[in-house]
């Protein structure tokens, strides 16, 4: 009986220690359930390979509308950064997609789960940039075009922003940071990492493929 015990608890041991190791690696602990699935506008789940409008929540007059947009850093530089712009009109910025670091991820984006953030390839290259998000490090690291997937200046993860309302989240760095905004002379802003985070929701694009560089006149 203590022989069978004593065997017993050292497989259990041995087994927790083990997968411990490995889910602990992945930041995943083995006491936590799935990650829950980041929610659309409309309650569904997001989809790898499928495109969404980042919808930035800011306060802004009546028929006013913000939209991410890529938008040169300064004259004289092949920086693309990430404005903030807001509009009289309905322009919801470029729809990008969620692709996961781990490829063995379900077709479901989940929270806490590090992934890429791109534009389409059929986005003209400008500078030669590529149309892959990272944060460019520096004394106010911002967020930019020119990433590569496998690096982890280009990985971020989607986190919820509100415990009442669960279709807005928020940015979350490979760094640790959130991202938020930066705001520039002349009353531009700009996706930065932030003390403060910016929140988001996610909207289907319809015909993002179809998004030509002149939406960015």
């Amino acid at each position: 009986m203590e022989a069978t015990t004593l065997f017993t608890l050292s497989f259990l041991f041995l087994f927790f220690t083990t997968n411990y190791g490995v889910y602990a690696s992945r930041g995943i602990s083995i006491l936590d359930k799935e990650p829950p699935a980041v929610l659309d506008l409309n309650g569904n789940e997001l989809q790898k390979g499928e495109y969404y409008y980042l919808l930035p929540s800011i306060a802004l007059p009546f028929l006013y509308t913000a939209a991410i947009i890529p938008g040169i850093y300064r004259p004289g530089t092949t920086w693309l950064q990430l404005e903030i712009e807001v509009f009289t009109y309905g322009i919801k910025g470029l729809p990008v997609t969620f692709s996961p670091t781990n490829l063995n991820e379900d077709a479901s984006i989940h929270v806490s789960t590090y992934l890429n953030i791109k534009y389409s390839n059929e986005l003209p290259p400008v500078f030669g940039e590529s149309p892959v998000w990272k944060v460019l490090e520096g004394f106010e690291p911002f967020v930019t075009l020119g990433g590569a997937e496998e690096d982890r200046s280009s990985w971020f993860k989607i986190e919820k922003a509100s415990e009442i309302d669960n279709r807005t989240y928020k940015l979350v760095s490979s760094f640790g940071r959130d991202v938020g905004i930066s705001n520039r002379v002349y009353g531009t802003k700009r996706l930065a990492l932030a003390d403060e985070a910016l929140s988001f929701s996610f909207l289907p694009a319809k015909d993002g493929l179809n998004f030509k560089m002149k939406h960015l006149k």
